[in-house]
């Protein structure tokens, strides 16, 4: 079988210019709990909206967090859940997805990760897909524990993609004028490249499995 190679990206998101005023107002600290709050929230609108039986509340999951009320917060998890609606549709990731062992699913979860954006490369659509992949291995999770002790491991779960995400990633982010510049890329993309985007999430995730059963 011959080798796959890793999936190039996209059109430059906003290219490489910083923001420096927006550098001054975000820091390493924010990117990290507005993250968790988005992993949070995105978990529980998928539960919601995929009728997970047994799933936890939306209460137990993301708790007492009033700044994801703000409109800002609310266009960009329409926004992310418009996205993990698309990926939900792609049946090989979800057969790769379903293959994953349940044991140890935190620590799958980050070596997923890690391969997906191993190769320096990084872009929304793949942070996405990696909230995507973190959201279906709580589904996988729903399967062996009781309910009362799934709100406790997602917390773990989301502590430790967020720790993975700061510590790679937050100045990338903060580049790009923070976690709202999700909302301001997929607003102002046209709809082809919306799409390629997509497309390039779900290549990455694939890839990554790839690269582990190697």
């Amino acid at each position: 079988m011959a080798e796959s190679s890793a999936p190039t990206s996209p059109p430059a998101e906003g290219g490489s210019e910083e923001r420096p005023a927006m550098q001054q107002q975000i820091s390493q600290e924010d990117i990290g709990e507005q993250a968790a709050i988005l992993l949070r929230h995105f978990i529980a609108d998928r539960f919601e909206r995929e009728g997970v039986e047994n799933a936890p509340t939306r209460e137990q999951i993301v708790g007492d967090e009033s700044q994801a009320d703000s409109e800002v917060w609310v266009q960009i998890g329409s926004t992310l859940r418009q996205i993990g609606d698309i990926l939900d549709q792609d049946e090989e990731l979800q057969r790769m997805i379903d293959s994953v062992p349940d044991e140890s699913p935190i620590e799958a979860i980050i070596a997923v990760a890690q391969v997906i954006f191993g190769d320096g490369d990084i872009n929304w659509g793949r942070i996405i897909g990696a909230f995507y992949f973190a959201y279906r291995m709580c589904v996988k999770a729903l399967d062996r524990m009781m309910r009362e002790n799934l709100p406790a491991w997602i917390n773990v779960l989301v502590k430790e993609m967020v720790k993975f995400l700061v510590v790679r990633f937050a100045d990338w982010i903060i580049n790009r004028g923070g976690w709202q510049a999700v909302k301001e890329y997929f607003g102002s993309t046209p709809p082809a490249v919306w799409n390629t985007l997509i497309v390039i999430s779900i290549l990455s995730i694939l890839y990554g499995f790839y690269k582990l059963r190697k």
